[in-house]
């Protein structure tokens, strides 16, 4: 439910959905006012924002933040303060000068989320940090233009979550101080929703209000991919930001700029109504291990974190790398609990428990289990499938099974989850800000979802090209590297799995070249082209796409390819 399906169209509280709208009081098509685009940036998130204090009094700890305060003794080496209200949770873990400290926002609009705070110090024994949670941007755009028998015609946009409004477009019509949108086929009224004509406001709830008023292409940051009034895109340098990336000089970017100059323009030129084209959100290119290209679209920046959906598998994969290199006991062949099942099924979505992410009716199936209430440890859940195919035998894309591979890790490291991602990946990558959603017990949700920046993803592509070193620092066993990477389960579709990342064979040109890739719903790639010292992030908003975002892999990264090819 979080993660496969836009969660914010899910708590849809106000929308009068399925109601038939009788012959003798339809609407006078009268609506000239609604001619036109109309669009809002909204934005849902925790109340709590802003700069943190914490501080020590002996072993009693207190934070200070958003107009609340709270105190909690430390246990061993750790403190949890909980905010009043249910406003959020600090952990931090205080054996060292400086604590490590995560921030945990409530379940609202989105899951529960962690995220770390960068702690610095204010005095002795006073620290403080720049909190700012995870939010939710929603930008929401409708179309409305003339029929050729008149009518309106209303079509939704939701670049950032791809709510789609439920159909591809309405008839559009005003009631009184209310606009319908009819579906045309069945003429059932789909959305009934209130209209300050003097104002020109029409108003939604998402929960949370969402007022749309007419916007010019100019003033739609959210819909359009970059402002219609810029000059054309000519190449440039990406910023150094001193986040760990080597930024190209012209002298060394070994890549053909003319095409990727072409590559932008044409993603800049990009139909937002046309939905049969991937609506992309940044495009991230290093070559020879440096920033050659980092650019952004539909109002998103090098700041936003964006959501990775289950691209996300893949950092387990890395995290379980890093904990066998650190000295974890386990490895592939390792049984999971009481089971026959292995680790390295789990990763391969080969553990035969009725599990299929593809099939709605699977008992298994993500949505299923993030739905339910009765069990909320999804570890126990996943356990407790049943068996549909011997273990190893059968490949079924399995969002649980991944999940299961952090307790595993959990288990053997004896660490939280996030708090182990942040010592051993975030930390020596130089990566400041990313959010990891959390189940119900407060662990580390590792089946997919985590936020990043879209440069701090293109990282670990880079890392694995590197033999599992970050600029000269092992995190990774090099033999890690190659064995997860490498062939170890045929999928259905005829591609391959190594150990949660894909494999592919794509064409530039005349030549073909293997790739390996962290994948996830709406277009998110961490693509790596080792023939080509290449690795993309591509980040999109196309949930529910699969025939179109998956046209970022098998067209546009392909002439990214082909950009590099030339030269070699």
């Amino acid at each position: 439910m979080w993660l496969r399906q836009p969660y914010i169209s899910c708590v849809l509280i106000c929308l009068v959905v399925g109601v038939r709208l009788p012959a003798q009081t339809r609407p006078d098509v009268a609506g000239r006012d609604l001619v036109g685009l109309w669009g809002a940036e909204a934005e849902f998130g925790p109340q709590v924002d802003g700069v943190l204090e914490l501080r020590r009094d002996r072993r009693h700890w207190t934070i200070r933040v958003g107009g609340f305060e709270a105190t909690a003794a430390q246990v061993g080496d750790s403190v949890t303060i909980h905010l009043p209200g249910g406003q959020g949770t600090l952990k931090a873990w205080v054996s060292g000068e400086v604590p490590i400290a995560f921030w945990v926002q409530p379940e609202g609009i989105t899951p529960p989320y962690s995220t770390p705070l960068r702690l610095r110090s204010a005095s002795a024994n006073a620290w403080y940090a720049e909190l700012h949670p995870l939010k939710e941007r929603f930008p929401l755009y409708l179309s409305v233009t003339h029929a050729a028998d008149g009518t309106l015609l209303g079509v939704f946009r939701n670049p950032a979550v791809n709510w789609p409004g439920r159909a591809g477009w309405y008839r559009v019509e005003r009631d009184g101080d209310n606009v319908v949108f009819i579906v045309p086929k069945t003429g059932v009224v789909k959305y009934r929703q209130p209209y300050d004509s003097g104002r020109r406001v029409i108003a939604f709830d998402f929960g949370g209000p969402v007022e749309v008023h007419p916007r010019t292409l100019e003033q739609a940051v959210g819909l359009v991919p970059r402002s219609p009034s810029l000059p054309p895109y000519e190449y440039r340098l990406p910023t150094d930001f001193t986040d760990g990336w080597r930024v190209a000089d012209r002298s060394s970017i070994g890549m053909d700029t003319i095409a990727l100059r072409t590559i932008v323009r044409d993603i800049v030129a990009t139909d937002p109504l046309d939905d049969t084209q991937p609506r992309l959100h940044s495009l991230v290119v290093a070559h020879r291990g440096r920033l050659v290209l980092d650019e952004y679209f539909m109002g998103y920046g090098p700041d936003q974190m964006h959501d990775l959906r289950s691209a996300s598998k893949t950092m387990t994969s890395v995290m379980a790398g890093v904990a066998m290199y650190r000295g974890a006991a386990f490895d592939m062949s390792t049984p999971v609990g009481a089971t026959t099942i292995t680790v390295g099924q789990l990763l391969t979505h080969t553990s035969g428990l009725a599990c299929d992410d593809d099939d709605d009716a699977s008992p298994g199936n993500e949505d299923t289990m993030q739905a339910q209430r009765a069990q909320t440890d999804w570890y126990r859940f996943f356990l407790s499938l049943p068996a549909a195919h011997p273990p190893g035998t059968t490949y079924a894309y399995c969002s649980a099974g991944i999940n299961m591979v952090g307790s595993i890790i959990g288990h053997a490291t004896r660490t939280w989850l996030p708090l182990f991602f942040d010592r051993y990946l975030a930390r020596p990558m130089e990566i400041h800000r990313y959010a990891v959603n959390l189940m119900p017990t407060g662990e580390a949700y590792a089946g997919g979802g985590m936020h990043m920046l879209p440069r701090d993803f293109l990282k670990f592509g880079q890392l694995y090209l590197d033999g599992g070193r970050w600029n000269g620092v092992r995190l990774v066993a090099a033999d890690w590297v190659r064995q997860s990477t490498a062939r170890q389960v045929d999928r259905p579709d005829g591609s391959q799995d190594g150990f949660a990342w894909h494999r592919h064979l794509l064409s530039a040109g005349t030549r073909s070249f293997q790739t390996y890739e962290a994948s996830g719903n709406g277009g998110q790639f961490l693509l790596v082209v080792p023939q080509l010292d290449l690795v993309v992030v591509a980040t999109a908003g196309n949930y529910g796409q699969y025939g179109v975002w998956r046209k970022i892999r098998e067209l546009l990264i392909p002439r990214i390819m082909q950009a590099t090819s030339d030269q070699h």
